[in-house]
């Protein structure tokens, strides 16, 4: 299939395009020109939006979909009671069904804000096999996204072997995959015993790279400590846990050693500051990471499904954990939405976060045109200002359209809804 989309502003991810035209064919960019040099016909006109490519998330969980407006009784006065009175509840309550009908919804909500690629960390301990390919026929083969799925493995349930099978078989199955790929999903070090990593590292041999929550609540790293006398990444380092491809979650109570720990071993931290103002957990020190040289990447911990609402909350936590509105500027925000490309496209061997000639075709159209000039050198400045508040128009993943003047197309998303509502109905009941 080939085609051609433009006539409107074009964010390459390196230079910008005032107005130009973009050639599609086989899922792959196989051009990009300046509209002055095009003669021919566009088979997709964008009437002046904004073309740039689509959003990675980095970290989130599909699982937790059908929570929303769920009310049940809990009162936590720790992180650590929060999960079990809310989470772990919910998790343990899952069937085919809710997993099934959850990552549909949740693949409505990433189109519709532009997300292309997301990094799934899935726990449902009544369902433990087959729920990854459960995720993978929803999210990308009917929905038409690109998906890297871990299980979560975790003591708390008694299922660990059962869990670790799953992300293993996953991941052997779809590791030559450019479009799904797999992890050895952890939870955190404070629900996982000395014999559960001894077993993950003996099957993942340092070659698949974990998935992991690193102290998202205090109660992580201090019961790592005073348990096993080791700091949270000092107990993944010792069984060989750590790779270049490893997602370390919030890392909201690390300290510089272990930031060391993650920038030595080339793995990247994924923030979800939504989540983390939501459950008073704490907010991550961005500069700090930055600072040492660690890779940062955009998740949302499974809260709020706009990446780009969640860049400008990062921005602006950071300037007021330092109490300064320069702490963190449009340079650092580039910097960390290009190193969440960089996270998918070392999974999915692809050049993903680029519009160029050999790219895949992983782009959106965003209503946004921009009332000042609008340069490629001060872009990042437009896109924390404005174009967070931007509607996305359409969504191309691999050159197919998934949504296209809000309409999504791979699927029927009313009917979805139709169902979704029924099920977390019946969900809630027996919680």
């Amino acid at each position: 299939m080939a085609y051609a989309i433009g006539n409107g502003r074009i964010f390459t991810g390196d230079s910008l395009i005032e107005n130009g035209v973009i050639f599609v064919e086989n899922g792959r960019i196989s051009g990009v020109s300046d509209m002055r040099d095009f003669s021919g016909q566009l088979d997709v006109d964008v009437k002046g939006a904004l073309i740039m490519p689509a959003w990675v998330n980095a970290h989130t969980h599909v699982y937790s979909t059908l929570a929303r407006g769920m009310s049940v009784e809990f009162h936590p006065s720790t992180f650590t009671q929060l999960l079990k009175q809310l989470w772990w509840r919910l998790d343990k309550a899952l069937t085919r069904d809710e997993i099934e009908i959850g990552a549909m919804v949740a693949a409505a909500e990433f189109i519709h804000n532009g997300v292309a690629t997301i990094f799934d960390h899935h726990s449902s301990p009544s369902y433990v096999k087959g729920s990854l390919e459960i995720l993978k026929n929803s999210i990308v083969d009917k929905a038409g996204m690109r998906g890297v799925f871990c299980y979560e493995v975790s003591d708390r349930d008694g299922i660990q072997n059962e869990a670790i099978e799953e992300n293993v078989d996953f991941y052997n199955r779809y590791k030559e995959s450019h479009v799904v790929s797999g992890m050895m999903g952890l939870h955190a070090a404070f629900t996982l015993s000395d014999e559960t990593l001894k077993e993950v590292s003996n099957v993942s041999s340092g070659k698949i790279p974990i998935h992991v929550h690193v102290a998202e609540g205090i109660e992580d790293e201090l019961e790592s400590i005073n348990e096993f006398d080791l700091k949270i990444m000092e107990r993944f380092k010792k069984y060989n846990l750590l790779n270049d491809k490893s997602i370390y979650a919030h890392c909201i109570h690390v300290d510089d050693e272990e930031i060391k720990n993650i920038t030595e071993s080339g793995g990247t931290i994924a923030v979800n500051i939504q989540s983390n103002m939501n459950n008073a957990v704490g907010i991550p020190n961005i500069v700090n990471f930055l600072s040492k040289g660690a890779r940062v990447a955009i998740g949302n911990d499974g809260f709020g499904f706009s990446p780009a609402f969640g860049i400008r909350l990062l921005a602006l936590s950071q300037k007021h954990i330092h109490g300064t509105p320069t702490a963190f500027s449009s340079v650092e925000v580039g910097k960390m939405i290009k190193m969440s490309y960089e996270l998918a496209s070392k999974h999915l061997d692809e050049n993903f976060g680029t519009i160029e000639k050999g790219s895949p075709a992983d782009l959106m159209v965003l209503d946004y045109d921009p009332p000042t000039p609008m340069t490629i050198d001060n872009f990042y400045d437009h896109l924390f200002f404005g174009i967070t508040e931007a509607k996305v128009r359409s969504l191309y993943v691999n050159g197919e359209a998934l949504m296209e003047d809000g309409v999504i197309k791979t699927f029927d998303e009313a009917e979805i809804r139709k169902e979704s509502r029924k099920i977390a109905d019946k969900l809630w009941k027996r919680l």
